[in-house]
């Protein structure tokens, strides 16, 4: 199966894997200030052996040793909420060189009620991917803090995705003093699309709330069993911050460096294979 560049006719099934796998991959962190709930970041909720996980950001995950007697909430049905429960592991942003990630290691009891509204990304959908394409195959979808309705009842929130390209540029990863190992670099434009309604619109800026989200590669290939264009995504990153200085654009750390924390702190083993230019994987 050959990987294809994004086209405009792939829209139906790059929707139909956003609304079905990403958008269940992906949670949203509340926190309840002055008797209201609040967007706090997003996360993906994984699955390691027989662990569950939330990946994040880790200035969205140092909000529990700066507030220890607080707890950040996820909605799992239309009026239920559960505490977010687990340990936690995060790096330390100002000597790690830009690395800003952290997952939560979560408490059993989480697990039957995340299960009511998300599923988890399991490990052969995290991908190293070194050679990026330049192509808009990059799909960020997180919960801007921004999409959040007026109305105080009932409470409710959205999800946005968008495609994205990396920049082929040198001089953002210079300018800004981010490195290619540890970081993809995109560009900002075009539109961003509502996941619950579809409706595309021009996207919205500042990125607050979307930090801690995947960043998916989408994998379009044209399938000779079926004779149609079918869709795949791998977990390349995990989405840190944006910038809107002399360049726009927005940073995701590379996955690799969560999978080397698995192998640390959980004793994680995983077998690596090389990937052939051009085939799904």
């Amino acid at each position: 199966m050959i990987e294809k560049i994004f086209i405009d006719d792939t829209d139906k099934a790059v929707l139909e894997q956003i609304n079905s796998k990403i958008m269940k991959h992906t949670i949203q962190f509340l926190n309840q200030v002055n008797s209201k709930l609040k967007p706090f970041g997003s996360g993906v909720f994984a699955k390691i052996y027989d662990d569950y996980f939330i990946i994040t950001a880790s200035h969205v995950a140092i909000f529990f040793e700066e507030h220890p007697n607080e707890n950040l909430i996820i909605r799992v049905d239309k009026k239920l909420f559960i505490n977010v429960s687990g340990e936690v592991k995060y790096t330390n942003i100002e000597k790690s060189k830009g690395v800003d990630l952290a997952y939560i290691k979560l408490d059993k009891q989480m697990i039957a009620p995340l299960y009511k509204a998300y599923i988890p990304v399991t490990i052969e959908k995290f991908r190293h991917h070194n050679n990026l394409l330049n192509g808009t195959n990059y799909c960020v979808l997180g919960f801007p803090a921004v999409n959040v309705t007026k109305d105080s009842e009932p409470f409710n929130t959205g999800a946005t995705f968008f495609l994205a390209t990396p920049t082929n540029n040198d001089k953002p990863y210079q300018y800004y003093k981010f490195n290619k190992k540890d970081h993809i670099i995109l560009t900002v434009k075009g539109k961003g699309t509502d996941v619950k309604t579809n409706k595309k619109g021009k996207i919205i800026t500042p990125f607050h709330g979307i930090s801690g989200c995947g960043l998916w590669f989408l994998l379009i290939y044209d399938n000779p069993l079926t004779g149609k264009t079918e869709v795949d995504y791998r977990l390349v990153g995990i989405m840190t911050e944006f910038r809107n200085g002399r360049y726009f654009c927005i940073i995701a750390n590379r996955i690799w460096l969560i999978i080397e924390a698995f192998k640390i702190f959980e004793n994680f083993k995983f077998k690596e294979k090389l990937i052939k230019k051009g085939l799904v994987s």
